[in-house]
């Protein structure tokens, strides 16, 4: 499979699958909260700051971000969904890296990606607290995946065709 070098050293380096494994060992809770209120989930999203997040019903996702409505530097965007459906989390990321050329996933699958075994699973949380401190490390891992992918494309091109 091939991954985009910039993609790759972003991953790599914020060590992604690690993270998510992490993240999966502490958010394991049973029963899982699958009867949350929708409202007060796109609640907390907005409280992060996502004001324009929409709830699509017939897919149960929150798109939060779409890559071709966020440009950020140089024409670098972004895009992130979420689904809580059965009170598990799984997001998609993508990002827009030379407008030709879009990366991104789920990230129960970006292990995989780089070669790696697969995770087992998804996050799952038990109550708002956890979908609140789950949601949190999220969006905090997007900003440093978006941050990290600006960070490199702001370097000479140069330093770019030698990842």
């Amino acid at each position: 499979m091939d991954i985009h070098p910039v993609w790759k050293k972003v991953l790599e380096e914020l060590d992604i699958c690690s993270w998510y494994h992490s993240l999966l060992e502490e958010y394991q809770g049973t029963p899982a909260f699958a009867d949350h209120s929708i409202t007060e989930a796109h609640e907390m999203i907005r409280e992060f700051g996502y004001e324009k997040t929409t709830y699509d019903a017939k897919s149960a996702v929150y798109t939060v971000e779409v890559l071709e409505e966020v440009r950020t530097v140089k024409g670098l965007g972004s895009g992130i969904a979420i689904s809580l459906k059965d009170g598990l989390i799984d997001v998609a990321m993508v990002f827009d890296l030379d407008h030709d050329v879009k990366e991104g996933g789920k990230l129960n699958r970006l292990c995989e990606v780089l070669g790696l075994p697969p995770s087992p699973g998804k996050p799952s949380f038990t109550n708002y607290k956890e979908l609140y401190a789950l949601l949190k490390k999220i969006f905090t891992k997007y900003d440093e995946i978006s941050n990290k992918v600006i960070d490199l494309y702001l370097e000479e091109p140069a330093s770019l065709s030698r990842l």
